[in-house]
């Protein structure tokens, strides 16, 4: 009985302790982030207060934006680490700030970046530093914006907008004013779990000898960013991803060098897909099989079936784009002394959709969505998920954009369009070393077709198709890949019987192929990428669409002979 009593006095006292280490522990990092926001906070006032230059507009409106980064990245060969490195927590910042009034502002580009600082910033929340820190940002925003604003007076009279892009406000008001200041998840970038990962993959390249110059890399970021704002917003918002990067090359035997590469995605390496040692090794066999392919030796114009990732890069390059589904402000030219203006040539040039409000863009077998609520589908950790976007808006959950292939509605920002006259709160943060990463993007693209078909169907109709043509074979793409060896599966029309080629160069697949396709798949599955190389991006997809009219040119690949040994 006394033992009993000692186990449970003992175990309450552990607990008691574990309590108060934890709390403390706790404490601290509240004091830590207190200390940040409160030299945010105070820097930002004063300089809404305080900055002006002769015949100059006052700031209008100032954001600070402070992103706490961490990465690993290891590289395995073989079952060997042959890379690995954690880097040392780092910090930057940015500052948004429009000089002007509500209905004009310095504000040319549309795009929430800011001005970022020009180097690293202390880690340790110092008061005194942080704010010497931000005044230096501040100084330089300021005298830009000021610049800035007088450069778009003067040429937006002559610049090519219409009398009604003139006049809109250049930021829609703040519809309400979040406080969102969530714990920091823990991200785990422990070197010795990614390294027992990707040691693990890469020894699977062992059982397949026809494979050279294997390699898995395993990369894993976090940003954590910290919002102040003159309207009063406040947040906290982690954006991050772990990265698999499997591949290799093998050599037909007409000496040709076949490389290809394949990337998953996940939230974290906890949430890494269950079944990745089976991809890897579908990757290697794929590869391997691909050693038997033969080169592609004459123009192809039919027919072609994408499926997997191939559709979903298609839809993902057709809808997420500024030219898709995303609305954007037509920028303004200036020109500053201060600070080199941020490129805009992409915005400039991009062909909006949203002029096309109510009609048909798509096949209208197709429904679009953007989520933003969503962590999964069908088992598959999804990376769009979001709880406040880089301008303080809390995001719609579900917004419907495409209705049965006519455009209702666009993702947007807090800049208003011709159309879009309401933020969706798509403003996102994104992860990269060193940066301040934010881009206007979707969550979970939801892309569904109800009434599509089986992949037996389609495949069936593909035949059906390039025997209408007279064509005796086709071709079914897995993956567009414009960077290693294109690797296609030609289809014979008689028999159905495929066979590997390489060689191939896919045209461009522009969205008004995809207003009348053959035929597109009802079967969903998940995809997960980085937009602009920095969002973490998700589309539910059909795994398959078919397509007429599709060029595939010749490409040879060179001819590289094995070297002897000596």
């Amino acid at each position: 009985m006394k033992r009993i009593y000692s186990y449970i006095k003992h175990t309450i006292s552990t607990f008691v302790l574990f309590l108060t280490i934890t709390s403390s522990l706790f404490a601290q990092g509240n004091e830590a982030k207190d200390v940040l926001i409160k030299a945010m906070t105070d820097e930002m006032n004063r300089s809404y207060e305080q900055l002006s230059l002769p015949e100059s507009p006052k700031p209008y409106f100032i954001s600070c934006t402070v992103g706490d980064i961490s990465y690993t990245s290891v590289e395995a060969v073989l079952g060997t680490i042959v890379f690995s490195e954690t880097s040392p927590a780092e910090r930057v910042h940015a500052i948004n700030l429009l000089a002007g009034d509500s209905s004009f502002t310095s504000d040319y580009s549309y795009s929430g970046k800011g001005i970022h600082s020009a180097s690293l910033n202390t880690i340790e929340n110092n008061y005194n530093q942080l704010r010497r820190e931000f005044w230096q940002t501040y100084d330089i925003a300021y005298k830009f914006a000021a610049e800035a604003y007088k450069s778009k007076q003067n040429n937006i009279k002559n610049s090519n907008l219409s009398e009604e892009e003139k006049r809109l406000p250049d930021m829609l008001p703040l519809k309400k004013v979040v406080k969102h200041t969530p714990s920091i998840p823990e991200f785990n970038l422990e070197p010795a779990y990614f390294e027992k990962i990707a040691i693990s993959l890469s020894d699977i390249f062992n059982s397949y000898p026809a494979i050279f110059d294997s390699r898995v890399e395993l990369d894993g970021i976090q940003s954590t960013y910290h919002y102040t704002s003159t309207e009063g917003s406040l947040s906290t918002e982690t954006s991050g991803y772990v990265a698999v990067t499997i591949s290799g090359k093998v050599r037909t035997d007409e000496d040709q060098i076949i490389s290809d590469h394949k990337t998953i995605y996940a939230p974290s390496i906890e949430l890494l897909p269950k079944n990745i040692e089976q991809e890897v090794a579908i990757f290697a066999k794929e590869l391997t099989l691909a050693a038997d392919s033969k080169e592609m030796h004459e123009y192809y114009l039919g027919p072609v079936l994408f499926i997997n990732e191939a559709s979903a890069e298609i839809f993902a390059d057709n809808l997420v784009s500024l030219s898709g589904i995303i609305a954007s402000r037509k920028p303004v030219r200036v020109l500053t002394s201060v600070r080199r203006a941020e490129n805009t040539s992409q915005s400039r040039d991009a062909k909006r959709l949203e002029e096309r409000m109510g009609r048909k863009v798509i096949d209208s077998r197709i429904t679009v969505k953007n989520r933003t609520d969503i962590t999964q589908f069908k088992n598959t950790p999804v990376l769009g998920s979001y709880s406040i976007d880089a301008q303080g808006v809390e995001p719609m959950k579900e917004v419907l954009l495409i209705e049965n292939g006519i455009l209702r509605n666009l993702i947007s920002t807090r800049a208003p369009t011709t159309r879009i006259k309401q933020s969706t709160g798509s403003l996102r943060y994104g992860a990269r070393p060193r940066n301040i990463a934010i881009e206007a993007a979707p969550g979970i693209l939801e892309i569904t077709a109800p009434k599509g078909s089986t992949y037996d169907q389609l495949k069936r109709n593909l035949i059906s198709a390039a025997i209408e043509e007279g064509l005796d074979y086709a071709y079914i793409v897995k993956e567009i890949d414009g960077h290693s060896t294109q690797i296609l599966y030609k289809i014979d029309v008689k028999d159905g019987k495929e066979t590997i080629v390489n060689g191939g160069e896919i045209s461009d697949i522009p969205l008004i192929k995809l207003k009348r396709p053959l035929d597109v798949g009802k079967e969903l599955r998940a995809y997960n990428y980085l937009y602009k190389s920095t969002i973490p991006t998700s589309l539910i997809y059909p795994a398959g669409i078919l397509i007429e009219d599709i060029e595939i040119q010749r490409k040879p690949i060179s001819k590289e002979k094995e070297s002897p040994l000596i």
